[in-house]
């Protein structure tokens, strides 16, 4: 019995190993459990995608080979909408059968359109179940401000679950590019929900960077029912560009129905540029109802604001002169002489030529001497010569004032110039009057330059009055050499008689 006792353990050994043997043989070539079979590569890389047949690891998950190779095929379509369209099945369909390997992938993509893409999708399902795991790997893969959008999006989902929670997860975003966009995502949809929560909310925080994102974004929906208390707010909780942003804000909603309203409350803002455009527009809506009221707000305007007070004027007597020439004449003339008249003047003339440059122009030439008139001149010959460009240079020629004929016919001239180069190019050649042709030629040599620049030269050259024909040359040859030296150098090499200094 011995023997065979021995024989049978030893037989008993043998299949035992031969049991293991198989079993590590066959765990090596499984695959994990939701792989498919790989498919053929299809031989163009895609930089950071997971490779056809290797899995790649983040953290404890990996990347399945079949989805990396499918991954890698759809990143390579040329065509930007059907790459989206197939990449956005593609989630839809690994998500639902392997979501860590989804997340693996995604961590190995570059920053980019297809990267924020799958974001926004597999967080977004993950959040609907899992919100705090949802944050934790946000906060693991966002990369730049590209994913801001992702932060958005979660703490949009976070607050229609539950509000409370969502500020409180608040807490655990850092400063960097999901901040902002997490804390205006939850401010707005409590104060759609809860504005008047919302707004105490945000006066409650710590003074600070999220203070005033909350207080901002609660004051976009304030101002949308109620934008005198939000103007008021603004200026009273808030500081630096959200104060001014915010102010503006509401003054947008208060200037369409009321730009008395609107205009009284612009001179208790501080300087900025979202001043200016208040400015600008209260001017406008207030014009059309009373421009006489408009302007003399205008004029009380504070002196840190000349320029927007300058526009304003123009702007209300631009619009006065539609309705009521005679009346934005008069009010023009009171004006005292300056910047601010000069400019109104230019807008003004153009609104008149617009219906009369002969009687714009009759008007123009009575205002007194200086910036004023210039301004209305020009303003009046540029509109006639958009609508006809002969007849504003015969007028510049045999009306305008000594001084400024050659300035007005060098606007006429650049006008025609862009209708009609040839017949700007015929009228310019033929003048006799030096100072004109001389200012006329040097703005027109510049358009035929850009056409054929040694035909501008010859052009140039064959001009009849030698010291016309040196200036413009002279014009011509510095423009030439700016733009390409060799050419200009090889022109002026050929004429030894050529002197560019004199």
């Amino acid at each position: 019995m011995k023997p065979r006792f021995l024989a049978s353990v030893l037989l008993s050994l043998v299949l035992a190993g031969l049991l293991v043997l198989a079993f590590q043989f066959r765990s090596g070539e499984r695959e994990t459990p939701a792989a498919r079979p790989p498919t053929a590569p299809t031989g163009r890389e895609v930089p950071h995608a997971p490779g056809p047949t290797s899995a790649v690891t983040s953290g404890s998950a990996s990347v399945p080979a079949a989805l990396s190779g499918e991954l890698a095929r759809l990143l390579a379509i040329a065509d930007p909408d059907e790459r989206f369209r197939r990449l956005d099945a593609f989630w839809r369909d690994w998500f639902a059968r392997d979501r860590e390997g989804v997340f693996a992938a995604i961590a190995g993509l570059p920053p980019g359109g297809e990267r924020t893409q799958a974001l926004l999708y597999a967080l977004l399902e993950l959040a609907s179940t899992e919100p705090d795991r949802a944050l934790d790997l946000v906060l693991q893969l966002a990369r730049g401000t590209q994913d801001a959008d992702v932060f958005s999006a979660l703490f949009d989902l976070f607050s229609q679950q539950d509000l409370a929670l969502a500020r409180a997860r608040l807490a655990r975003v850092p400063p960097g590019p999901g901040f902002d966009a997490a804390w205006r995502a939850c401010a707005d949809a409590y104060a759609r929900a809860d504005l008047a929560g919302a707004l105490q909310w945000a006066k409650g925080l710590p003074e600070g960077r999220a203070r005033s994102l909350a207080l901002e974004t609660a004051l976009y929906t304030l101002a949308e029912q109620d934008p005198y208390t939000a103007f008021e707010t603004a200026l009273a909780g808030l500081t630096d560009e959200a104060r001014d942003r915010s102010l503006y804000q509401a003054l947008m909603q208060i200037i369409p129905h009321d730009p008395a309203g609107a205009a009284s409350l612009i001179v208790a803002m501080p300087v900025s540029p979202s001043r200016e455009l208040a400015v600008a527009a209260a001017a406008r809506a207030w014009a059309a109802d009373a421009p006489d009221r408009a302007l003399a707000w205008a004029e009380t305007l504070p002196g840190d604001s000349t320029v927007s007070a300058a526009v304003a004027m123009a702007n209300i007597l631009e619009i006065w002169a539609l309705s009521d020439a005679t009346g934005a004449k008069a009010a023009l003339a009171a004006l005292p002489d300056g910047e601010m008249r000069a400019v109104a003047a230019e807008r003004m003339a153009a609104v008149l030529a617009r219906e009369s440059p002969t009687q714009a122009l009759e008007w123009a030439v009575t205002l007194p001497d200086g910036s004023t008139q210039e301004r209305a001149l020009s303003g009046i010959v540029a509109m006639w010569a958009r609508q006809d460009a002969a007849a504003a240079a015969a007028w510049t020629m045999a009306s305008a004032p000594g001084p400024e004929r050659g300035v007005l016919l060098a606007e006429v001239v650049s006008n025609w110039a862009v209708q009609d180069l040839p017949a700007a190019q015929r009228y310019v050649g033929g003048l006799t009057d030096p100072a004109a042709q001389t200012k006329a030629a040097a703005v027109l040599i510049s358009s035929l330059l850009r056409v054929d620049p040694r035909a501008a030269m010859a052009w140039a050259e064959n001009l009849a009055q030698t010291q016309v024909r040196n200036d413009v040359l002279r014009v011509a040859y510095r423009e030439w050499l700016a733009d390409d030296p060799a050419a200009a150098r090889a022109w002026a090499s050929s004429r030894p008689g050529f002197d560019p200094r004199k």
